[in-house]
């Protein structure tokens, strides 16, 4: 799902995430056994810049994003949907080597979904601290390297060959967002599908005595919560 990303001025902007893009290793290793621990992973550095309430944390939702963390009932990884790549080659440009670009499609739910959004089971949650940086790390082993490649296979590859890649602008974002810590003020709070800006589902406002009583946090607009790359591509090499 490549985000809808609506323009919002500067001066309305409520903080801006920074996200670095790197490796777990500057190296890649050619001859490294299926399985090994730690596997090569791309990784993803978040930080809060330019706050305009300096000293709070910031929860995003992170469906449909690069910061998705992997399906574990085995589905399609977070990389297989083109959140970031290909991985270019430094020195053949037409060397490339694709991650997967795929488009699932979910049935229609039986039921009208949770208005607490904590309760959709499909949905993941992140916090990015108010100081410091949290991370977001996908596995990508040589076996995953190549899993959806028509072209290119390992052995095509040699000691010394350069590679990088960087993320796709449609998937660095976010749908929903609010202010607080998963673990801290927001732990015992339900989260409203409602958000400011456009409301997609249409879902209810709760009410002020709703909002008290029964602890509901609405969404912030999320048109207001800018992401910067910060980083525009990494790079890796690959030894024995």
């Amino acid at each position: 799902m490549v985000l809808l990303k609506l323009k919002c001025p500067p001066e309305r902007r409520k903080a801006v995430v920074a996200v670095s893009l790197s490796t777990s290793s500057p190296t890649c290793s050619l001859g490294a056994a299926e399985g090994s621990n730690p596997p090569f992973q791309v990784v993803l550095a978040l930080r809060l810049e330019n706050s305009s309430q300096p000293g709070r944390p910031v929860t995003i939702c992170t469906q449909g994003t690069v910061f998705a963390p992997a399906d574990e009932g085995g589905g399609l990884d977070t990389l297989a949907l083109g959140t970031v790549g290909p991985l270019f080659s430094n020195s053949d440009a037409q060397k490339k080597i694709s991650l997967g670009h795929f488009k699932p499609h979910h049935a229609r739910a039986e039921r009208p979904p949770s208005a607490d959004l904590k309760e959709r089971d499909w949905l993941n949650f992140l916090t990015i601290p108010a100081d410091g940086v949290v991370q977001v790390r996908h596995d990508l082993p040589l076996s995953r390297m190549f899993r959806y490649e028509d072209s290119l296979t390992k052995d095509d590859l040699k000691a010394g060959d350069t590679y990088h890649f960087g993320i796709n602008s449609g998937y660095l974002g976010t749908t929903w967002w609010c202010w607080g810590d998963l673990e801290g003020d927001l732990k015992d709070k339900k989260l409203s599908a409602w958000q400011e800006g456009i409301n997609f589902e249409k879902a209810e406002k709760p009410t002020p005595e709703q909002i008290e009583k029964e602890g509901w946090v609405l969404g912030a607009n999320p048109a207001e919560l800018a992401f910067e790359d910060k980083t525009g591509s990494a790079q890796f090499r690959f030894v024995d």
